[in-house]
C-alpha cells in the first residue's frame, strides 16, 4: 500500500505535461485510494504487481531528478525506493524479510517513524518514555522527562542519553526500572553519575525453573560497582 500512495503522489507532484507523458504508466495506480487497490489484489498476483512498482519506481527515479529533485516527494519516491528494492547491475528485485530494514519508511506523511515487531505484535510509530519521582516522602511525584523516539530505539539507549540530564536537574541517586533499560553502557554512565539502578526484571527469556539462574546466587559489589 504505500508503494502505491508514493506513486500517487508522485503523479500529483507532476506538472501536466509530465502527467500526460506517464498517464499510460500511471493509470493502473489512479482508479481509487492505495488501500483500494491493495484490495482487489490476489495473493498470488502480489509479487508480480510489487516488481512492476519497482520497475516503474527506478524509471521515474531516474527520469525526474533533474526536473523534480528538490522535491520532497520525489526524495520519498527515491527513499522508499532504495528501501524496498535491490538492483544488482541490470536486474530488480523486491526486498524480502529481513532484508528490509525496521527503520525504512512507514508512511509518507512521517518519515521517521519505525516498524517493530514485540511479542508477537507488530507496531509502527514512536515509542514514548516517561521518567517520574517515585519518592513515597514527596507531596506529590512530578513528570521530569518525556523522551519521543523511532518506535527501534532500545529503551536502554534512551536511559542512557537522559541520564546526565537527569543527574544535573534532579540530583537523582536512585533509579527504578524494568529490564529493558540495562546495557554495558547504562552501567558506565550509572557509575560516572553515581546513581544507583534498581531493576524491576533483567533482559532475556523467562529463566528454565529446571535449571540455575542468576537469581539463585547472591552477589556482592564495592562501592564502584566492581
Amino acid at each position: 500500500q504505500l508503494l502505491v500512495e508514493v506513486l500517487q503522489r508522485v503523479h500529483r507532484m507532476l506538472d501536466e505535461t509530465d502527467q500526460q507523458r506517464y498517464a499510460k504508466e500511471f493509470e493502473p495506480y489512479l482508479k481509487g485510494s492505495s488501500g483500494q487497490y491493495i484490495y482487489h489484489l490476489k495473493g498470488e498476483d502480489i509479487a508480480e504487481h510489487v516488481q512492476r512498482i519497482g520497475e516503474l519506481m527506478r524509471r521515474l527515479v531516474g527520469e525526474l531528478a533533474s526536473r523534480y529533485g528538490e522535491e520532497s516527494t520525489y526524495r520519498v519516491l527515491q527513499r522508499v525506493f532504495q528501501e524496498h528494492f535491490v538492483v544488482d547491475e541490470s536486474t530488480l528485485r523486491p526486498k524480502e524479510g529481513q532484508e528490509l530494514s525496521a527503520s525504512s519508511m512507514q508512511s509518507p506523511d512521517d518519515w521517521e517513524a519505525t516498524y517493530r515487531q514485540k511479542r508477537g505484535e507488530k507496531h509502527r510509530g514512536y515509542v514514548v518514555n516517561v521518567t517520574e519521582t517515585c519518592n513515597p516522602e514527596n507531596d506529590l511525584q512530578l513528570i521530569v522527562k518525556v523522551q519521543t523516539e523511532p518506535n527501534n530505539t532500545d529503551d536502554a539507549a534512551m536511559l542512557d542519553e537522559v541520564l546526565p540530564g537527569l543527574k544535573e536537574r534532579t540530583d537523582v541517586e536512585q533509579m527504578h526500572t524494568d529490564g529493558g533499560y540495562n546495557s554495558p553502557k547504562v552501567d558506565e554512565t550509572m557509575r560516572e553519575q553515581r546513581v544507583e539502578q534498581v531493576q524491576s526484571a533483567i533482559r532475556g527469556r523467562k529463566p528454565s525453573e529446571e535449571k540455575l539462574g542468576l537469581e539463585d546466587f547472591d552477589w556482592e559489589a564495592d562501592g564502584d560497582g566492581q
